[in-house]
């Protein structure tokens, strides 16, 4: 049985997320009034780019779980040099990261184990060869592709997680794109292209 809480005092929901991190960084972890504020504000952020990088509602909803855990033993390393939403975000976008570091090592291993021998090509055996390719862009550019094809995010969404100007975001998207589209000529021929 949850013991009930009782609703946090108004000081607490008037006060700016600069306030309420100093406030919690004095108050964790013996008392957690103010961590449950960010929390409470920045959940549904933090649901959402979860949710958008990884497209699972379930493991959405256990990584941004993952990420309040994170923020509650790390807060103390909030410097201040951006907005406290933007630190979230990349400690969001990071733990999103992992999990799909994660994921992509444990379907490799399970697909090495499974290893047939398939006579007509598979949805996964192009899967495996986009990944490939893939692998052989810089982090930067995976990045970029996952975000915009993967995750489906906007230009104006990519922007704000990634922290760059929307021009700047759309030259790193149709570089990836061209670079990649390059890998996939050399390494199967402009049929495929």
């Amino acid at each position: 049985m949850s013991r009930r809480r009782e609703p946090l005092p108004k000081e607490y929901r008037s006060l700016e997320d600069e306030e309420l991190v100093a406030r919690a960084c004095a108050e964790l972890p013996y008392r957690t009034r103010a961590y449950e504020e960010l929390m409470r504000r920045h959940d549904r952020l933090m649901f959402g780019v979860c949710l958008r990088l990884v497209g699972n509602r379930q493991d959405a909803e256990d990584i941004t779980q993952d990420v309040m855990l994170k923020v509650f033993g790390k807060l103390g390393t909030f410097e201040g040099r951006s907005s406290f939403k933007t630190w979230l975000v990349r400690v969001t976008r990071n733990a999103c990261k992992d999990w799909l570091k994660k994921k992509a090592i444990s379907k490799h291993y399970a697909e090495a184990l499974a290893n047939e021998p398939q006579e007509q090509p598979t949805v996964e055996y192009e899967e495996n060869r986009l990944l490939g390719l893939l692998k052989e862009l810089s982090p930067t550019d995976r990045e970029i592709l996952t975000l915009r094809f993967v995750a489906d995010l906007s230009l104006h969404e990519i922007a704000d997680t990634t922290d760059l100007s929307l021009s700047a975001t759309k030259m790193r998207l149709y570089r990836a794109i061209e670079r990649l589209q390059k890998l996939a000529k050399e390494a199967y021929g402009p049929e495929l292209v």
